[in-house]
């Protein structure tokens, strides 16, 4: 039984985990409307049309994440004390298991702000806005994270009228921005500011909560192994590492506050992270599932641009809120929020598939049609290249990039403009980076980075396996657009060239 003071709990019957365990406080806030809107929120967009398994939603994924934050703290929090026995590990520990609810509430909420179809809706926000350079979708945020952080003082009502305090700052409202956003948010001492660092690592570190739940989870609606590995044995090789004072006394923060994980559980990590790899390369990018995916999100970018799809005011047939508005508790905003789902979402493209709304363009229509009839999109090319994709990334996403490269990228966007049915797209990866995790050498004592263990061969190899990445950018069109599939190819060869000759000099 794990060590915690979670008090009463409430256990919810789950297929991945046996049974969810939730404190009992936490678990009143499952009910809700923010995390019950989670439930028509499927968790991996398009996948189900390709593993038919696959039709489990982000609220299970939200229960799942909130069970292992009370099973991986209680090992973290023994590991830091038998491993650290000064008073700063006891503190810590302490600090850490104190903590419980609020980190409970946060990992039930991580992923509060999903937009319709999880990621391919962002995929459909970055298109409307860099490609078709809709206005008024400049308002709307790249990433789901900005709605989940604007819902922070609407979950933190809910908490505090049932009792949950907060621990770290001054208000559960703060603490769940120290825990979900990374950074400091009033803590009362450096002990509380010290267990906030811990806390965010463990549940968007990379090494993290979030991804240990989603990896085995959707290997079991999938039907697949490859991302099944001991999650039991990481948690149990997981340990936190207090406030470390140099020898100037000066507080050093690169080691300070962080995860490490014990020598003797090199190995599961390794299988963590093969079981990330082989879960994107045979799941999450399968070449049909993103195909489907990329249809979806550019028929959301031409209902945007077709004034369907709105920002809120716009008058369209479905408004999407700003994060602002929805922080500021506006009564649209919240309704808008509250009726945005797949369902809605579904509906709206089943309409304009039939006709019935007016407005859409031939192009809108003909994708909701291929959408609503499962018929996907033929992949024609993939070019494996990270620089070439995080290249096109950041044109994407408007950021700064070398001008005869934006040249090349500009001439791809107008081929999409003119032919929506042609998607050139970066596939989405996880990137995982262990920067901030460190290995404790028990018979030393001591933490240290994987750097500095590089005369190790399997921490060289478990260096290898984290850098291991899938940086592809997919050329998809239907058969008659294959001369302009041939012709983005050629571009992106050519953006590919560039990129390496400015790299030789």
């Amino acid at each position: 039984m794990p060590d915690d003071r979670c008090g009463r709990l409430k256990s919810f019957k789950d297929p991945v985990h046996g049974y969810c365990d939730l404190c009992h406080r936490v678990a009143e806030v499952v009910d809700s409307w923010p995390i019950q809107r989670l439930r028509n929120i499927r968790q991996t967009a398009f996948a189900y049309l390709v593993y038919h398994g696959m039709e489990h939603s982000r609220f299970n994924h939200s229960i799942g994440v909130a069970h292992l934050a009370r099973e991986v703290l209680s090992f973290v929090a023994g590991n830091t004390r038998l491993y650290y026995p000064s008073a700063a590990g006891d503190e810590l520990a302490n600090t850490l298991l104190g903590s419980l609810e609020v980190f409970q509430l946060a990992a039930l909420m991580h992923d509060a702000g999903h937009l319709p179809f999880s990621h391919a809706s962002e995929v459909g926000i970055t298109e409307a806005r860099q490609l078709f350079q809709v206005s008024g979708f400049e308002k709307l945020p790249l990433r789901h994270e900005a709605y989940t952080y604007s819902l922070i003082d609407i979950i933190a009502e809910f908490a505090e009228e049932q009792g949950i305090s907060p621990v770290l700052t001054d208000s559960v409202a703060s603490d769940l921005r120290a825990l979900l956003q990374g950074f400091d948010s009033g803590a009362r001492l450096a002990s509380a500011w010290c267990a906030s660092s811990v806390l965010n690592k463990l549940l968007v570190g990379g090494l993290d909560i979030d991804r240990m739940d989603y990896l085995i989870r959707d290997s079991v609606y999938a039907g697949v192994r490859y991302g099944v590995f001991d999650v039991d044995r990481l948690a149990r090789v997981l340990v936190a590492v207090p406030l470390m004072i140099g020898p100037g006394n000066e507080l050093e923060r690169e080691r300070s506050c962080s995860i490490a994980v014990l020598d003797k559980g090199i190995s599961i990590l390794e299988s963590f992270l093969l079981a990330r790899f082989y879960m994107f390369s045979e799941v999450y990018l399968h070449r049909v599932v993103e195909a489907y995916n990329s249809l979806y999100a550019r028929l959301f970018a031409l209902l945007a641009r077709d004034g369907i799809i709105t920002v809120l005011g716009g008058g369209g047939e479905l408004e999407v809120p700003t994060p602002y508005d929805i922080e500021k508790q506006s009564p649209d905003a919240i309704n808008a929020w509250k009726a945005l789902d797949d369902n809605t979402m579904t509906m709206l493209v089943r309409r304009v598939a039939t006709g019935e709304i007016r407005g859409a363009s031939v192009e809108a229509r003909e994708l909701a049609n291929r959408l609503v009839e499962r018929r996907h999109p033929r992949l024609y090319k993939i070019v494996e290249s990270r620089r070439l994709w995080a290249s096109y990334q950041a044109f994407l996403s408007g950021a700064e990039i070398d001008k005869s490269l934006k040249s090349v990228f500009e001439e791809i966007a107008d081929l999409q403009r003119e032919k929506p049915l042609l998607m050139v797209r970066p596939l989405r990866v996880d990137l995982v980076s262990l920067s901030g995790i460190g290995i404790y050498d028990r018979a030393r004592g001591d933490v240290a980075g994987f750097e500095e263990g590089l005369g190790d061969p399997g921490l060289d190899r478990l260096r290898k396996l984290a850098e291991l990445g899938l940086y592809r950018i997919a050329v998809f069109a239907t058969r008659d657009h294959t001369g302009l599939a041939e012709r983005a190819t050629r571009l992106l060869q050519e953006a590919l060239r560039l990129i390496e000759e400015t790299m030789r000099r």
